[in-house]
């Protein structure tokens, strides 16, 4: 193929196959092909054929930006994932000479603001992160265990990525249900084990290849990090376009509990806040949920 009269979906087909030299997930390569598949489908509604990558100008990428930051149907997150699609693509045709210019040098990620900072997850968000762990079991069991247990610890328990890390053995009580806490400032507290994060916990244990004191570890440690925690964290987050930390799993546990009705005070203590002012954002409702209100409601 010649780089420089490329069509467009030429240049899509030599991104995914430089995408799979470079050992890029399945997935990965799948998300970047549907961010890019919808630039694409953008630019024949705007040019008639042939759609040639030396006619495409970096206006053509901002009048893109602009046309998918308009749309209010488009989550934040999925807008920023197409935006660092298209600027990779855009590197890879610089380095196969398509073009001599970034044509992305000028897009700007969107800023996401939420209440407060707060982040937690919808249901269906969690969701498709459970799924895609599963899909993860498929290829590697040991290591979609490790991940299935980490984001239950996170999700049905609320605990902070510093104590899922610091779980040992004798921590874990599976008989009576619960985990005994050593959490921030030195504060002890004990946490139900709801059914799902059990049964991932035994499946781990008679899973796990090391010996050792903690319960969680990885192949080159008896004891996992948390950088090493956040990083399989960021890895998701980039795969499904939703951002997604251990500490919006502890967040997403917390406004579930408001959800269901649990009181202030029991979600402070199972939640281990030195203070229930803490815990006031849970049942405090978000902008969002304030404007769903007003949906229902206006005349």
């Amino acid at each position: 193929m010649n780089a420089v009269s490329a069509t467009i979906s030429q240049s899509l087909e030599s991104f995914k196959a430089n995408l799979l030299e470079k050992d890029k997930s399945l997935n990965t390569i799948k998300s970047y092909a549907q961010d890019l598949n919808h630039f694409y489908k953008w630019i024949e509604q705007r040019y008639e054929p042939p759609h040639l990558v030396s006619r495409l100008t970096a206006t053509d990428l901002r009048d893109y930006e602009r046309h998918i930051k308009s749309d209010t149907s488009i989550a934040p997150a999925t807008i920023n994932r197409r935006l660092v699609s298209l600027m990779k693509w855009s590197e890879f045709l610089v380095s196969i000479g398509s073009t001599n210019v970034n044509l992305s040098k000028n897009i700007k990620i969107k800023k996401i603001q939420r209440q407060n900072n707060i982040r937690w997850l919808t249901r269906k968000e969690v969701g498709k992160l459970l799924h895609a762990i599963e899909l993860t079991k498929q290829q590697n069991l040991r290591k979609g265990m490790l991940h299935q247990t980490i984001v239950y610890l996170a999700v049905n328990s609320g605990l902070r990525v510093q104590e899922i890390c610091n779980i040992k053995i004798v921590d874990i009580d599976i008989q009576r249900e619960i985990i005994r806490i050593n959490g921030k400032g030195d504060k002890h507290r004990v946490v139900p084990l709801t059914e799902n994060t059990k049964e991932a916990i035994v499946n781990w244990l008679d899973e796990r290849e090391k010996d050792s004191d903690y319960l969680l570890m990885s192949s080159k440690s008896n004891l996992i990090t948390t950088r090493a925690v956040q990083h399989i964290f960021k890895k998701y987050s980039e795969q499904l376009g939703i951002e997604i930390t251990p500490h919006s799993l502890r967040h997403t546990y917390c406004k579930q509990l408001a959800q269901n009705g649990v009181d202030i005070q029991s979600i402070a203590e199972l939640a281990g806040h030195s203070s229930i002012e803490t815990t006031r954002v849970y049942v405090t409702p978000s902008i969002r949920e304030l404007q769903n209100a007003l949906k229902r409601t206006e005349f």
